[in-house]
């Protein structure tokens, strides 16, 4: 590569990815739910169940030579918020939930935002599950191929609020030297 990080959705650097990802938000308190696209959501509990939970998040996936933080950015940066409070065991009163979104770029599997797509309903999942890369290997296969699709419905979730901390980054900052 040309520098930058080359994660594309669902292979096996994507998968090594998510099961990181998973270990640190155990670590840090966190009950896992994955959804049938592959969406990865880790709860840290609140206060109080009742209230909608603040989300946060971003995805693990990149461009061929992304930027080392796209993306990835808002993913890590939601886990230090769940290890913050768990290290001062501080509760708020709403959950928080740090979300992985599934190919988010749409590098292999065009479109971009597929699988939060589904999850807003612009598409459904017959829809994405039917999308092919470049080699003619389907999104839905996959995904079950890497072993990450999840049995929860896609969407439908309550949210409170949902942050995401991004960096339109690529390999310009690196070219010149940049942090």
């Amino acid at each position: 590569q040309k520098g930058g990080s080359c994660r594309l959705a669902l292979t096996d650097f994507d998968k090594q990815g998510r099961d990181l990802f998973v270990r640190w938000c155990k670590e840090a308190g966190s009950t896992i739910r994955i959804d049938r696209m592959g969406n990865i959501f880790a709860r840290r509990a609140g206060r109080s169940d009742h209230l909608a939970p603040v989300m946060t998040g971003s995805h693990l996936d990149t461009q061929p030579a992304g930027g080392g933080f796209d993306g990835i950015l808002g993913v890590l940066a939601g886990i230090e918020v769940i290890r913050a409070l768990h290290d001062a065991d501080l509760r708020p009163a709403h959950s928080i939930t740090v979300v992985n979104w599934t190919n988010e770029e749409g590098t292999r599997f065009a479109p971009a935002m597929l699988a939060s797509g589904v999850y807003a309903r612009v598409h459904d999942e017959d829809y994405a599950n039917t999308r092919e890369d470049a080699e003619g290997k389907r999104f839905g296969d996959e995904l079950d191929r890497i072993g990450w699709r999840g049995s929860e419905e896609v969407g439908g979730r309550p949210m409170h609020a949902m942050f995401e901390y991004h960096i339109e980054q690529g390999p310009i900052f690196e070219a010149e030297g940049k942090e």
